[in-house]
């Protein structure tokens, strides 16, 4: 439902509802659809960003949650960190670290993955983190090598928890659960 409000120099101007309100949208000469929503995009990021510049988070979280569900990767991390550190709502900060997830982004993967582990869904849990393991996160190593030693959403194998454990070694000598998991698993006959 779009009512055209007028012409400016081939570009058309006008209104498309926005969750129940009006937004003002320029069409391209193009005419595609993909210039419209990433200029929609843009604004809403624009605006929240002012907001969180003047310290208004109320204002601000309802356009970071419609940026989010936008599908930009920026405002669905930001999401998933609000909710998580600053306004402590555990089911918003899964939800949008599952978004950020699904998008692509491997700490976020590894982020889900711990959140699901922590409520014993090990089969999702270790999806999410091998997921972001096999992408290179580092940080997903030490839990990985964990779950295969465990048996958590995958069988028990040490050979593979050994592997993931020299991983986790190799990039980060220094870590001490990565050095307390190897001796473990040293005890273990790997």
């Amino acid at each position: 439902m779009s009512a055209t409000i007028g012409t400016v120099t081939g570009s058309v101007v006008g209104l498309i509802p926005l969750s129940g309100l009006f937004a003002k949208v320029t069409l391209y000469p193009e005419g595609s659809v993909m210039d419209m929503e990433q200029e929609l995009l843009n604004d809403v990021i624009r605006e929240y960003r002012q907001l969180l510049e003047a310290g208004d988070l109320p204002a601000a979280l309802p356009l970071i949650r419609q940026a989010a569900h936008w599908g930009d990767l920026e405002s669905q991390i930001l999401a998933a960190d609000l909710y998580m550190n600053t306004l402590q709502d555990p089911a918003q900060a899964l939800e949008y670290t599952r978004l950020a997830a699904l998008n692509g982004d491997t700490e976020s993967m590894l982020n889900l993955g711990v959140m699901l582990r922590e409520r014993r869904e090990f089969d999702k849990a270790f999806y999410f983190i091998q997921k972001a393991a096999m992408a290179g996160c580092t940080r997903a190593y030490e839990p990985l090598a964990a779950m295969y030693m465990m048996g958590q959403g995958t069988p028990r194998d040490l050979q593979k928890a050994k592997y993931w454990n020299l991983q986790g070694l190799e990039a980060d000598p220094e870590n001490a659960g990565l050095q307390r998991q190897h001796r473990v698993l040293e005890k273990a006959g790997c």
